[in-house]
């Protein structure tokens, strides 16, 4: 790039409403660095580093790595809690569908933990009387957006293939465990049977 092409984008660039004098600086010596024949090029970079402040020029001081780090590391800690937490509703919710399904001949009332104790003791005074009761039940794990261990197990042997919604929900949990180090995309293209396995896996150590 010649002397009056960098002049004039160097200008160009001045022209622009950039409220930070830095990013001015920081683009103005990036031009100059990708004009090797430009006269005193040396010079030049020598006096844009000495009016820009070493940080901008190193592209961030210690501490705004730091913080940003925190910052990143905070966004990680509140996405696991929020993902733990839509476990626990899940598994909850399965629950109350499996005993729904397997004891319909107790009606649901207004609060769900009291027809789920209600149910069970049916079940343990008379068992599922409910034709394909046990079966009804089953279908409802399976079909849970939080894939428990059958499902899973049937995924990595190929049995079946996660829902969608079983999908997100184990991409989103595979991206915790995996410590946010793969996109959504690379985490698909890995497999369905070797997410499962790692969900499996994690259940089994958790457990």
């Amino acid at each position: 790039m010649g002397s009056t092409g960098l002049n004039c984008q160097a200008q160009a660039a001045y022209t622009q409403p950039m409220s930070d004098p830095r990013a001015q600086l920081q683009l103005l010596r990036s031009l100059i660095e990708s004009a090797p024949a430009l006269p005193e090029r040396g010079g030049w970079l020598a006096l844009v580093d000495a009016a820009m402040p070493a940080s901008a020029a190193s592209g961030g001081s210690p501490e705004m790595t730091r913080l940003r780090q925190d910052v990143e590391d905070a966004e990680h800690a509140r996405d696991a809690a929020n993902l733990q937490r839509m476990k626990v509703a899940g598994q909850l919710n399965t629950l109350h569908k499996s005993l729904s399904a397997a004891v319909p001949e107790v009606a649901a009332g207004s609060d769900a933990q009291s027809d789920a104790l209600r149910r069970i003791e049916h079940l343990v005074s008379h068992g599922a009387s409910a034709p394909g009761a046990l079966e009804a039940a089953r279908a409802a794990e399976m079909e849970a957006p939080m894939p428990g261990r059958a499902v899973l197990e049937a995924v990595i042997a190929g049995e079946r293939r996660f829902s969608k919604a079983q999908l997100e929900f184990t991409i989103a949990e595979a991206m915790v465990l995996t410590g946010w180090a793969q996109t959504p995309l690379e985490l698909m293209a890995e497999g369905e049977p070797w997410l499962a396995a790692l969900i499996l896996k994690n259940q089994g150590e958790s457990g």
